[in-house]
């Protein structure tokens, strides 16, 4: 042991003082009690000082003798405690487990979806601060650690703390039409520049009723015709989770905050890593039965999942019975492409011409390039639809019933981001259509 610290101490001293980093103080049993004390022998003794130390304290070498060291404090904390090579394979056999890892959204990599579907994409629209990519991205590959992370390193002595996380700026929402920044929080304006609403993509598709227009009474009609849209693509968790931008009747009560709303994104979706069922952590997967210390064993999640799935198909059925929507719960398209209604013989459509599509500059709203063209109505088809135009407060019945549907399709844990806010907007829709 003598020859080993001599070594220790020679190297330190003569190459980097400080490379080796801290050394414990350790605990040793005797028959008199326990004491603080560092393996050595007498003829070093006077190498060491343990003035003000305690068992568990760091020491560190001043150039004389080693001292007890108290590490700097950072924004972030003592970063490299935990970014380390080591702890950077663990994180990513985690993320394995991951849906951004083994999902195959990747393949969504035309400029319009590129942008959150393939890590090319969302570094280019935070780094550039645009809403849409460039071009396609043929070659984009799966959301990994780059694209959340900016870091030259992951050993964080070598990378300062600004690379933490790729973005952390309030995040202009699709539902504003990208003209107003809505701040989510740190941590969660980085998932929120994702996790938003943003209607359907396609070539016939656009957001026109967003934000909706409280000018108009909900009993007033509405156009639903080509080139606009009410539905929600998937990943609405983050207006659900704020209580934002469902569409509210007017004259009811709509609560925005509930029992977690102190809460952020990865406070739960990665709190404590369970190695047993591969939650938590960076699998993004919210661990439960971390939550046993409040919830002491009791599922909470299934009825409210259970109470809210009930709602929406409460809601669905309605508006099949209005022929808002048909039996798959889909929008039936009442009025023709140019506002008017079908006559059930001839009908006005659009062509796609997708060569034709742009991005608004301003905006980063896709303006689609179309064709008008007429032609023969389908008599089955017609004998579905309304037969009159919509109502406002139909529109926005129609949108909960996405807004929600949206949150959680692959998993069905509808509403449990704002389970208060998702009832409210389920109900005051059911108690619309029945009063009207």
């Amino acid at each position: 042991m003598k020859k080993i610290l001599l070594l220790f101490v020679t190297v330190v001293t003569t190459t980097c003082l400080f490379a080796q980093g801290p050394v414990p103080v350790k605990e040793e049993k005797t028959k008199s009690g326990t004491k603080k004390t560092k393996e050595t022998d007498k003829n070093f003794s006077s190498n060491f000082d343990f003035t003000g130390a305690t068992v568990g304290d760091m020491l560190k070498f001043d150039g004389k003798k080693w001292v007890k060291y108290t590490p700097p404090s950072a924004p972030y904390g003592n970063c490299e405690l935990c970014h380390n090579s080591t702890n950077q394979k663990a994180k990513f056999t985690q993320y394995r487990s991951s849906k951004h890892f083994y999902g195959e959204t990747s393949s969504r990599n035309g400029k319009y979806c590129a942008r959150c579907h393939t890590s090319q994409g969302f570094q280019e629209i935070t780094i550039n601060g645009t809403f849409a990519v460039s071009a396609d991205m043929p070659n984009g590959i799966k959301i990994n650690c780059n694209t959340c992370h900016s870091h030259t390193t992951f050993d964080m002595p070598d990378d300062s703390t600004s690379h933490v996380l790729r973005t952390t700026s309030p995040v202009f929402l699709a539902y504003n039409k990208n003209l107003k920044a809505t701040d989510f929080g740190k941590v969660d304006n980085l998932c929120c520049t994702c996790h938003q609403i943003r209607g359907v993509t396609g070539p016939t598709t656009s957001l026109p009723f967003f934000p909706f227009d409280y000018s108009q009474s909900p009993n007033a009609d509405v156009q639903y015709k080509q080139g606009q849209s009410f539905s929600v693509h998937d990943g609405n968790q983050s207006n659900l989770f704020f209580g934002i931008n469902g569409y509210e009747y007017p004259g009811q009560t709509y609560t925005r905050n509930w029992k977690h709303s102190d809460m952020s994104c990865t406070k739960c979706h990665m709190n404590q890593y369970n190695p047993a069922n591969e939650t938590g952590g960076h699998t993004l997967k919210c661990n439960l039965d971390a939550c046993t210390s409040c919830h002491k064993g009791k599922d909470y999640l299934k009825p409210v999942v259970v109470s809210i799935s009930a709602k929406l198909k409460e809601l669905g059925d309605l508006l099949v019975a209005r022929k808002i929507l048909n039996k798959t719960y889909n929008p039936v398209p009442t009025n023709d492409y140019n506002g008017l209604l079908y006559d059930g013989t001839t009908t006005t459509v659009y062509t796609t011409i997708s060569a034709n599509n742009t991005v608004s500059p301003a905006t980063g709203q896709v303006i689609y390039g179309t064709q008008l063209t007429t032609g023969t109505d389908n008599a089955d088809i017609a004998a579905t639809r309304i037969g009159r135009p919509w109502k406002w407060g139909e529109l926005g019945a129609a949108y909960n019933y996405g807004y929600i549907k949206s949150e959680s399709p692959s998993r069905r844990n509808y509403g449990v981001h704002n389970p208060v806010y998702a009832l409210q907007l389920l109900q005051n829709s059911i108690d619309w259509l029945k009063a009207n």
